[in-house]
């Protein structure tokens, strides 16, 4: 018994079937509009989406012809720009707005593929895919993303000069009025001055959130240990944690990542629960992309929330308890998928390990050095 059979696996005999028929079929009935070009950038063969674009009255004017007069100038000029560069290349591709002859304006994604005949003769393949929906989407959501970065920005902003006033107001009354004060007072005094230094935080943090894509930090070489030490330098005071960390000279992003490692290097101190620990920062460079990871020996993260620590002002203590924006996670997030990467929390029994994947830049001078020091 044929083996194809005994696998229930189902063959068509193709050459039951005539060959140039069954390619014309296949052809014909393909969604895209499909169309093939000669070396004179004539069209010799469309399917019947091809052919819809243009009035009934001069289809018949498609085949053996260029057709480059029944478009604007600037979109035929496009046309043989690609046709060029798919001869030339062998293959083309690109996202172009273009008026149908019947007065419909779309954009398509046109891919153009050179091949050859039996007898030598040299074409091109071209597949255009309607994508206007698509597009359009898109650019709705990247307008309306902009508009909350703008509103974001400007809310943060604008919020900051009141917010300083009130503070030096409080300041004031404390400074001048406070041995007169009863303690209930004086207590509600202090807790003014928490909520004054926590929203100066959450506009600082919504500030930087909403620059993360208006803002581009250029590539540099550098040494990945001096940048984790420099961070954790800034944030950690009065405490006693011990930091370990390889050396690897990179080439990234150094501004984006340095606000990442500071992020998470800060977590690892607030939210520990002694006043003392241990953090490792690994990095290794792996196939297109830099494997960093920030663990700590602290009381960890309960699996349920691993989504949700990435959501803009999710805390996992209320604030009286754990001073926060909780935009930090959200921050970090964002500034990873910006740059092609992500971060995600990593599950273990003890502590908590956030990695971080960061596509990688080449560079000839790239070399680890495999240190490993406490600070």
């Amino acid at each position: 018994m044929n083996k194809k059979k005994q696998s229930g696996i189902a063959e068509f005999n193709i050459s039951a079937y005539d060959q140039a028929e069954f390619n014309d079929l296949l052809f014909e009935n393909m969604p895209d509009y499909a169309f093939v070009k000669d070396e004179n950038f004539k069209i010799v063969k469309a399917n019947s989406a091809f052919l819809s674009m243009y009035p009934v009255d001069i289809r018949n004017k498609v085949i053996g012809f260029n057709t480059l007069e029944d478009y604007k100038p600037d979109e035929a000029e496009l046309f043989l720009a690609m046709d060029k560069i798919a001869f030339e290349q062998g293959y083309s591709e690109t996202v172009e707005t273009i008026t149908f002859p019947d007065l419909r304006i779309r954009t398509l994604l046109t891919r153009k593929k050179r091949f050859e005949t039996i007898d030598g003769r040299t074409y091109i393949l071209g597949i255009a895919t309607d994508v206007t929906e698509r597009e359009e989407l898109i650019e709705q959501l990247r307008k309306s993303n902009d508009d909350l970065d703008q509103f974001a920005y400007m809310a943060s902003h604008d919020l900051k000069a009141p917010l300083t006033a009130i503070s030096k107001l409080v300041s004031w009354i404390d400074e001048d009025y406070r041995d007169e004060l009863p303690a209930g007072a004086i207590e509600n005094f202090e807790l003014i001055k928490c909520r004054i230094n926590r929203m100066t935080l959450l506009l600082n943090d919504m500030l930087t959130y909403s620059r993360v894509n208006q803002t581009p930090h250029e590539e540099e070489e550098f040494s990945f240990k001096e940048l984790v030490l420099e961070q954790f330098d800034i944030i950690c005071i009065n405490k006693e944690f011990n930091l370990s960390c390889c050396e690897l000279i990179v080439s990234l992003q150094k501004d984006a990542i340095a606000i990442v490692l500071r992020n998470l290097l800060a977590n690892a101190i607030k939210h520990h629960h002694l006043e003392h620990g241990n953090i490792d920062v690994t990095i290794e460079e792996q196939k297109g992309f830099y494997s960093i990871k920030v663990t700590d020996d602290g009381p960890g993260i309960d699996p349920q929330y691993s989504s949700k620590i990435f959501e803009m002002f999710q805390t996992l203590k209320p604030r009286d308890q754990q001073e926060g924006s909780g935009i930090g996670l959200a921050i970090c997030k964002k500034i990873a998928n910006h740059y092609a990467g992500d971060i995600t929390l990593v599950d273990q029994p003890n502590g908590t390990s956030f990695l971080v994947t960061w596509p990688s830049v080449p560079t000839h001078s790239l070399h680890s050095k495999g240190l490993n020091n406490e600070t």
